[in-house]
């Protein structure tokens, strides 16, 4: 079985979706052929990655309003002729765009059977995209178009999967038969910091022993961290530190915030190879975004046993349960600052979730991902 994956991020950019696949690629390339489609630099490369793992990078350009995001040139003949000479038997697209689209019609011109994974919540995700300088009226009319758009396109695959089942209920009201529910996984092998790295941490960035708030991820425009920042500084006192890990285009703005606020105890890291420590280090986790389709970090802050705040909405919606962590309603500073104060108060509750977290966590493996992804590919073959 050989498979051709397309994705419009890979490395080096840094995301929930990137993760993802090179977790993934790497379980499902034990099990079968798997040629990956990704934007690249200024010419096409070949790279053979592993003994049943090619990648091809294909020229892509800078994308001018979200840095570091690449797009990959529209040149159908060529990704066709790549195709032509691999001859997969499948081709999966993740969150397909340009090149995740130039695969998928080769897939429908030669009869073979497609896949979409909906990584991006797209209706939310435009006004985000583009850094917020998508006026406020234009909004439901960008979302509406996305939505034609999801059906015209996603309709014609064989299968479509989504993370959570909010986004199948979703994806099924716009009229799509074709989707199945197939969360994300987590490779929890990354993650074997113990305590004295927790430690280490708190010492490498004069933590102390404060109660620490953490968030990793991104830092961009679409993950609200001034909602965060600002919730924060509402139940800030000298034995509390909210702990930023991660880089991207909105740190310079987010540390203006901050100065701004006055908040005392805000520590950003930027980016570290070691997020188990981070993790390791923390009382509690916190996630402001309203746009997670799933929502790694989530599932990583659990497997290290911490209770975890989110948004009331898609993925946060779905990974978080009452007995693990609690959900707030997005865009409310006040009830985030409230949700965190509540587990940093309360020992036992933190102590009680951080057990239950750990169970919920372990439903999300990545190779629980890799086995279902495995059986849709031979269900699919089994009918062709």
């Amino acid at each position: 079985m050989k498979i051709a994956v397309f994705t419009d991020t890979y490395l080096p950019q840094t995301n929930g979706v990137v993760t993802y696949l090179v977790d993934s690629l790497r379980l499902l390339s034990k099990n079968a052929d798997v040629v990956l489609f990704a934007p690249g630099g200024r010419d096409l490369r070949v790279e053979q990655h592993s003994p049943r793992m090619k990648i091809y990078w294909i020229p892509a350009s800078p994308f001018p309003f979200y840095e570091s995001y690449r797009i990959a040139s529209f040149n159908y003949r060529r990704v066709s002729g790549i195709l032509n000479k691999e001859k997969p038997d499948i081709v999966h697209a993740h969150a397909p765009v340009p090149l995740g689209l130039q695969g998928l019609l080769w897939a429908k011109r030669h009869h073979v059977p497609s896949v979409i994974t909906y990584h991006t919540h797209f209706p939310d995700y435009l006004p985000h995209l583009l850094n917020g300088k998508l006026p406020t009226f234009l909004h439901g009319l960008g979302r509406q178009s996305v939505r034609q758009l999801i059906c015209h396109i996603f309709g014609r695959v064989d299968v479509v999967t989504a993370p959570t089942y909010e986004l199948c209920d979703e994806l099924r009201s716009y009229g799509l038969h074709n989707v199945v529910h197939m969360p994300n996984g987590v490779d929890f092998r990354k993650f074997r910091a113990g305590p004295k790295a927790g430690a280490a941490f708190r010492n490498a960035y004069g933590i102390g022993q404060c109660r620490v708030v953490l968030y990793v991820g991104r830092i961009s425009f679409e993950k609200r961290l001034d909602i965060l920042l600002e919730a924060f500084r509402m139940i800030e006192d000298r034995n509390r530190a909210l702990v930023i890990v991660g880089s991207g285009p909105y740190l310079g703005k987010l540390k203006e915030l901050a100065a701004a606020l006055k908040a005392r105890k805000v520590i950003f890291t930027g980016f570290v190879k070691d997020a188990g420590a981070a993790y390791q280090c923390a009382d509690i986790f916190v996630s402001a975004s309203d746009t997670e389709t799933f929502g790694m970090t989530f599932v990583e802050a659990m497997h290290a046993g911490l209770p975890t705040i989110g948004v009331r909405k898609l993925g946060a919606k779905e990974v978080i349960t009452s007995k693990c962590g609690l959900l707030v309603e997005p865009g409310s500073p006040g009830e985030l600052g409230r949700a965190m104060e509540k587990l940093l108060d309360d020992e036992n509750l933190r102590a009680n979730m951080a057990k239950e977290a750990v169970k919920r966590a372990a439903q999300y493996s990545i190779e629980k991902s890799v086995r279902k992804t495995l059986g849709i590919y031979r269900g699919l073959l089994g009918r062709r």
